[in-house]
């Protein structure tokens, strides 16, 4: 395994170990925030304690969750309180504006419960949801039951995972290594595409009504 994949898995482990649901609850919270540290290396170690006895099922998936919604709406309100504004000032050195605002908004309007509910049920997308969420201004008490819904199934998924793999629960940290990175350049690129791709058709669309 990587050297990183040792690092985190060492550090986490004992972080975990050394102070039980409440490691579990503050490392969720990081990780619904800016995800240095994966859920895949938090959740099935978790697992393996409870099926250790160290800890209970039931209850490592509901500090697990309840730390990832904090994290998620925090996510939320930067993207809200500091996206909006970067974009306002700046977008338009990255080809982004005030149209674009809108177009989010009114995405997240009509999609927003859905797509927030199965982008934190999926790694990868579940690691910035949260701030194109709160850019659009999905409406906060939606975004945060919907968003809490995702992490609960993708937490359960992986610590019931860890319970039933026992001292394998590194495979499942393993398997999934790296997806996260993949996912999201491959989600920034495919938005950045289709960003441009309307500016575009706008502007074939504004010439031809000229011409």
């Amino acid at each position: 395994m990587p050297s990183l994949f040792l690092g985190l898995t060492g550090w986490i482990t004992g972080f975990v170990a050394a102070i039980g649901y409440a490691g579990i609850f503050l490392l969720m919270i990081v990780e619904g925030i800016l995800t240095p540290i994966p859920s895949e290396f938090i959740m099935p170690f978790a697992g393996y304690l409870a099926a250790r006895g160290d800890l209970n099922l039931v209850a490592v998936i509901a500090v697990g969750t309840a730390g990832a919604a904090i994290g998620n709406v925090v996510a939320y309100l930067i993207g809200m309180r500091l996206g909006r504004p970067l974009i306002t000032r700046w977008g338009k050195y990255v080809g982004l504006g005030v149209e674009d605002l809108e177009w989010a908004e009114s995405w997240f309007k009509k999609y927003g419960p859905a797509g927030v509910l199965l982008g934190h049920a999926v790694p990868g997308v579940r690691s910035i949801i949260s701030f194109p969420a709160g850019i659009g201004r999905m409406r906060l008490r939606d975004f945060a039951i919907f968003s809490t819904i995702g992490a609960a199934i993708w937490n359960t998924v992986l610590v019931v995972s860890g319970y039933f793999l026992v001292e394998r629960w590194t495979e499942v940290a393993g398997a999934t290594e790296n997806i996260d990175l993949y996912v999201v350049l491959a989600l920034v690129g495919g938005i950045g595409g289709y960003v441009y791709w309307r500016k575009w058709r706008a502007k074939r669309r504004a010439a031809s009504r000229s011409g």
